[in-house]
């Protein structure tokens, strides 16, 4: 018989993660602020982050990131929005004997 896991757990999510992105996502695009966002990542593609962008572009395409690219290969500035989400990560799974883990760039 199966049972239902704790959490509603689908695959690698699970349903209260699902409907905060959901919701995240609803609210961004009602804050009227999709067509000023755009505009300053098209702008950063024509901007001094263009080679890091590109870099952090081709090292997703091969499934790494950033953080596991060669020392060499990372700015040393730290990246806000992921210090954030590893922030709510470790939050949300505390106590817990395993690291917390996020994919920079997909939110």
């Amino acid at each position: 018989m199966a049972t239902k896991k704790s959490g509603g757990v689908q695959g690698e999510g699970d349903y209260v993660s699902a409907k905060r992105f959901d919701d995240e996502e609803r609210s961004f695009v009602e804050s009227g602020q999709v067509e000023k966002k755009a505009r300053e990542a098209a702008d950063a593609l024509d901007g001094p982050e263009a080679a890091e962008l590109e870099r952090a572009r081709k090292l997703s395409a091969e499934g790494k990131s950033l953080h596991s690219a060669h020392p060499d290969e990372v700015a040393d500035d730290s990246d806000p929005h992921t210090e954030k989400n590893l922030d709510k990560g470790l939050e949300e799974t505390f106590p817990a004997s395993d690291p917390v883990s996020i994919s920079p760039g997909a939110d």
